[in-house]
């Protein structure tokens, strides 16, 4: 099994990566917010990884933390998850934003994400309500649910953005504060990533 994967970074597409290690290229898929906080072509990267075997195809999944690696894994468990669609919704929600959503069995939030239907939604918060507990995620998903990006409805690119702040190595809370100034920046309209990134990252 691949757990890990350290070396240069040659290509980034719109799903997938190409990491040279030990004279060998890896592409590895990764989720959107993963994917925007690579660093430039040509630098060093590390990500944890998932080898995924069926009949059709061996990919590899690739994650840059160990806990998102672990959310990605628990998803898998629940019947009709597969990796395209847990990566899909890891792409938009993040780590501690789906265990929050997952802990209060939030099915309005759940199905909004993509190929989650409802019974699928109920069928995530029934199994994974108690086991996200265990994930030891930064922010406990009592205190997201009560933050400003969360209970004012803000998804989609101002989550990746959230996920992607945290995964270039900020905090929770230092990150939501800095994507919430951004918010109030750039306006709700603003539904570029990259644009709420570079605005996220003045305010820290």
């Amino acid at each position: 099994m691949i757990a890990m994967v350290r070396g240069t970074l040659l290509e980034r597409g719109p799903e997938s990566a190409v990491v040279e290690a030990g004279g060998v290229g890896y592409e590895v898929f990764l989720a959107a917010p993963s994917l925007q906080a690579l660093p430039a072509l040509g630098e060093e990267v590390r990500l944890y990884t998932h080898f995924h075997v069926r009949e059709d195809a061996q990919v590899l999944y690739g994650f840059l933390t160990p806990a998102d690696r672990q959310v990605f894994l628990l998803l898998l468990t629940v019947k009709g998850v597969g990796p395209k669609v847990a990566l899909g919704i890891l792409s938009n929600l993040s780590g501690p934003a789906l265990a929050a959503a997952l802990l209060k069995r939030d099915l309005v939030a759940l199905t909004k994400l993509p190929g989650v239907g409802k019974k699928l939604a109920e069928r995530l918060g029934v199994e994974l309500s108690d086991k996200v507990k265990s994930l030891g995620l930064e922010l406990d998903a009592a205190t997201l649910a009560q933050a400003p990006l969360i209970s004012g409805g803000l998804g989609g690119p101002w989550l990746q953005a959230l996920s992607a702040l945290t995964a270039l190595g900020f905090g929770q809370a230092q990150a939501r504060a800095a994507v919430e100034a951004a918010h109030k920046q750039l306006g709700p309209e603003a539904v570029s990533l990259e644009d709420i990134v570079k605005a996220a990252l003045k305010q820290v």
